[in-house]
């Protein structure tokens, strides 16, 4: 009876260690730089101090983490990853995402319906956490008219000083499908666009937010497509930097949560959704990177209200978001043309 009772408690003991080691921590890939820092701040460090669990954050582009979880799909080191619209639907068609059970994540009933993206056969698939915008970043000091039109990306005075996005970067293949529909091309003709871009001089190409903040701070680019909250980040540490909604209209997106596919801590990966989109976490989003928040009835002061990708009085719903369908069904060829022209050829 004793070594029954002695074995018994053992197996408690394993058994327990086995669940704790389960949940101990989480491995997330998101974005680096001030959105990665946003994120620990706002959703990471505060889900640690509740929960118990940890985040270990590998900070990584929408593009290059869609790369590994196709790459460790047989054994899934990720366990949740933000990734923005466009390179979300291609992690849905790649089969490395797992279904959201809103019974495990209850938050979700306060999401706005439109931020719950759904499988043809009804699953969800992702989350938003907070949609942006891409217009124009301008120094202020050197451009004192502002910009108004995407076409002011040519003007000659910036030429050499122009800032964009790579096809790395979750933004570079719609703004090359962009700038092609404005130059009269559709997405099965590229070449108004490629013609159009190829005329453009171009300061740098950047994979990552970072990279372009301090292409601006070093005075090496002048001008470029660039989010918002991007913008608002660099005047408030001071530099003389702007944003504006060009006259044909911005890019708006969105960052998305994703739970990977066949990973072992399901439970704790809904505990971190559900985290994450609470009132709480997207007003601090809200606040710390001027996302509009996909989380209904969030109060925001007036000053970040008037921030938000949609104006001070707008909604969601005031949004003009990417067709990343039709982006996606094109996405190699936009991706190749755009390679060719970062690179001159």
């Amino acid at each position: 009876m004793h070594i029954s009772t002695k074995l018994m408690a053992s197996a408690a003991i394993i058994s327990t260690a086995g669940m704790a080691q389960a949940t101990e921590s989480l491995n997330v890939s998101a974005y680096g730089g001030s959105w990665g820092d946003a994120l620990t701040s706002c959703v990471f460090k505060p889900f640690e101090a509740e929960t118990g669990i940890s985040v270990l954050l590998e900070p990584s582009a929408s593009t290059v983490t869609l790369s590994k979880l196709q790459a460790q799909a047989s054994a899934p080191v990720i366990d949740v990853a933000w990734m923005d619209g466009g390179v979300s639907e291609l992690a849905r068609d790649s089969d490395v995402v797992a279904a959201i059970d809103p019974a495990m994540a209850p938050g979700l009933a306060g999401v706005a319906e439109q931020a719950k993206y759904k499988t043809d056969a009804g699953d969800i698939y992702a989350v938003g956490n907070g949609y942006f915008a891409i217009g124009l970043v301008y120094n202020t000091e050197e451009i004192t008219t502002p910009p108004t039109s995407w076409e002011d990306l040519w003007n000659p005075d910036y030429a050499g000083r122009v800032i964009l996005p790579s096809a790395v970067h979750s933004s570079g293949v719609p703004f090359l499908a962009l700038v092609n529909t404005l130059a009269g091309g559709t997405l099965d003709d590229l070449t108004p666009g490629i013609e159009k871009m190829s005329t453009l001089k171009a300061a740098l190409f950047f994979d990552s937010s970072g990279v372009a903040n301090s292409g601006f701070q070093t005075g090496e680019g002048l001008i470029g497509a660039h989010a918002a909250t991007q913008a608002f980040t660099m005047a408030d540490s001071g530099l003389p930097m702007a944003y504006v909604i060009p006259k044909e209209g911005a890019m708006a997106s969105d960052i998305r949560i994703h739970i990977v596919k066949g990973t072992d801590d399901l439970e704790a990966s809904h505990q971190l959704v559900d985290f994450a989109v609470q009132p709480a976490q997207a007003g601090c989003l809200a606040a710390a990177l001027q996302v509009g928040p996909a989380t209904q009835d969030v109060d925001m002061p007036g000053d970040v209200a008037a921030r938000m990708p949609w104006g001070p009085d707008g909604t969601i719903a005031d949004l003009s978001v990417s067709d990343w369908t039709a982006i996606n069904a094109h996405r190699d060829a936009l991706t190749d043309a755009w390679n060719r022209i970062a690179s001159g050829n």
